[in-house]
């Protein structure tokens, strides 16, 4: 892909970082120093651990998975195939969430006892300890963002799974991805009622994910 850069591999599978990931850092660092910095670099590390689940599940099922890219707004995995069956598109869609339910819930306690109640759930990036609780209650909030049932979040093909054993990949994915749109289009007003540009430009990723899904399960199944 242009404008990314191999940065490392996790068994046997690239990990790339797009060019135009370097905006966030310079970004949150004028807003918020190197805590911004930080909490930045540690929800990519969280991204590219969530995909790398998924990527893992994959190659289980016997996908080829070419690498993962690290994009200013997540994370997006290579794939060269799709899952044969809904059961195994099933699994992978929820390897990615369940890396993130798990940190976090093995995180919880020991943050509790060392960061205290006061501070753990009231996250901010005013110090280092409230930081510490932002980056931590990043890892719920991905879980529940990605399980959203629409396409093309993992939530969308968990739907898509489940409606696939009672119908046609094709009608599944548009029904998945006609979800994705509604998503994107509310994710779209939200975020240019508020001045949210960041939400106005997941709006668009997630519209043009969905579409282009549609696109290619159609060429697939002609």
């Amino acid at each position: 892909m242009r404008w990314a850069v191999k940065i490392f591999t996790v068994f046997g599978i690239p990990i790339y970082i797009h060019l135009t990931f370097l905006i966030l850092p310079l970004l949150f660092y004028s807003n918020a120093g190197f805590k911004g910095v930080f909490l930045v670099f540690f929800v990519f590390a969280c991204v590219a651990a969530h995909e790398l689940f998924h990527s893992l599940a994959a190659r289980r099922f016997g996908v080829v998975v070419r690498g993962i890219t690290l994009f200013p707004i997540g994370g997006v995995a290579s794939i060269g195939s799709y899952p044969r069956k809904p059961g195994q598109e099933l699994v992978i869609a929820l390897a990615g969430p369940s890396f993130n339910i798990i940190f976090a819930a093995v995180m919880f306690y020991p943050l509790y006892k060392i960061l205290g109640p006061k501070v753990l759930f009231n996250p901010s990036l005013r110090t280092w300890p409230s930081t510490i609780a932002y980056a931590f209650w990043i890892n719920p909030w991905l879980a529940a963002f990605n399980l959203l049932p629409a396409f093309p979040m993992d939530g969308g093909r968990i739907l898509r799974a489940f409606l696939a054993t009672r119908m046609s990949l094709r009608r599944a994915t548009r029904i998945a991805a006609g979800i994705g749109h509604f998503f994107a289009l509310v994710f779209a007003f939200i975020g240019i009622k508020n001045g949210n540009l960041m939400l106005v430009v997941i709006a668009v990723f997630i519209y043009m994910a969905a579409s282009s899904e549609v696109f290619e399960v159609e060429l697939m199944e002609k």
